[in-house]
């Protein structure tokens, strides 16, 4: 400090605060600076030498390996621009980030080593619910190390409590969403759809699923077919069918009118059955569900259901060959509407008829029915 030459006097001057005493001392703002310039060289100095370092553990990472390598490449250049977007896309492509992860990392691992991001998980969820057992192994093997298998995932649903019981009603499960989204009034549907006729056991329950559901006063037993007997199950399997329907119960949320989005439907309850419940017991059901629902301040506003149409009844066994249709002591035949299609007097303008209308294989043309029905074809 003691140099007495201009330029060192002019900098000093600037830089240096004198004390009493005639020392001098660095300003502390410029003291701060320096250090955080410091501090950025030697990170600097320390990633090259980790690169350096990378590059002679593996030397086979040279510009001509990465040319050679259109994939390796591009996926350099991507990176390189998310890191220039600063994060900006990166958190828009966040999923796409965790799944090349996922692959790239996992396919130098034995299978018994893979590892997925909570970000996978949810999505491997996702898919299977929405495209299936099939779908999502179709994809699995063709991405290896991309999706976690199904036994991971059968682990994933029972760990997530989003398993669903046979005949169990998840009014509490109903209460909770509905509290979530600030709801009250809900419209209830019921349905039943075709399944394949097996059994399987469930061993969280001890109970054997795809026998028909047995009904108390129009409600499903939950959890009846329950046995650590061999002999019962036999009984079982000897004396019932294995139920050919599922019955499935949804409740959907009505939003209040300051509410801009559809709430999503709720799964409330679903078991098998044999179609062989009658209209009071349905009725005992709907009163039920009402009920419960009414208990958790959920208003249940009407209930919904397939209606079976008479009419396609009706034009089936119309042109049914095995089967006669009657009207009094008079027999109904297909024969006339074929008279009526293949006269060369008429059109389709005079009557409305096509072939497809009368064929059998479309065994749920309802615009068929109405053109069987219609005046224009009664005047023929």
């Amino acid at each position: 400090m003691k140099c007495l030459e201009p330029s060192f006097l002019l900098i000093r001057e600037k830089s240096c605060l004198q004390l009493d005493d005639g020392q001098f001392i660095i300003k502390t703002g410029l003291m701060n600076n320096l250090n955080y310039l410091l501090d950025l060289l030697k990170q600097q100095q320390q990633k090259k030498i980790m690169e350096s370092d990378y590059i002679e553990a593996y030397p086979s990472l040279s510009f001509d390996f990465i040319n050679k390598h259109p994939l390796l490449k591009s996926l350099i250049f991507w990176f390189q621009q998310l890191g220039n977007d600063g994060g900006i896309n990166k958190d828009k492509h966040g999923f796409l980030i965790d799944f090349i992860d996922a692959i790239t990392n996992n396919l130098i691992k034995s299978s018994n080593h893979f590892r997925y991001s909570d970000t996978i998980k949810n999505f491997t969820l996702s898919l299977y619910i929405l495209g299936g057992k099939l779908t999502y192994e179709f994809i699995r093997l063709n991405l290896p190390g991309s999706l976690p298998s199904v036994t991971m995932l059968n682990t994933l649903i029972s760990k997530s409590n989003a398993k669903i019981s046979e005949a169990e009603f998840r009014f509490d499960q109903l209460q909770k969403h509905f509290d979530d989204h600030n709801l009250q009034y809900a419209f209830g549907s019921e349905d039943a759809t075709s399944i394949i006729k097996k059994i399987k056991y469930d061993s969280t329950t001890n109970t054997f699923n795809g026998f028909p559901t047995p009904l108390d006063r129009g409600v499903p037993i939950k959890e009846y077919y329950r046995t650590d007997s061999f002999d019962k199950l036999k009984v079982w399997f000897d004396s019932n069918d294995k139920a050919s329907l599922l019955n499935v119960h949804m409740i959907q949320p009505v939003p209040s009118t300051n509410q801009s989005i559809i709430p999503s439907p709720f799964l409330l309850s679903a078991y098998g059955t044999d179609n062989t419940a009658t209209a009071n017991e349905i009725l005992q059901r709907w009163w039920y569900i009402f009920n419960q629902c009414l208990q958790r301040n959920i208003r249940i506003i009407g209930f919904s259901t397939d209606a079976t149409h008479l009419v396609t009844k009706w034009r089936n066994r119309l042109l049914s060959s095995a089967a006669e249709v009657r009207l009094g002591n008079q027999f109904i035949s297909v024969n006339h509407l074929y008279d009526i299609i293949h006269n060369e007097m008429y059109t389709k303008l005079d009557h409305g008829l096509t072939k497809s209308d009368i064929n059998p294989k479309d065994r749920q043309n309802f615009s068929s029915c109405l053109k069987l029905t219609s005046p224009d074809c009664d005047d023929f």
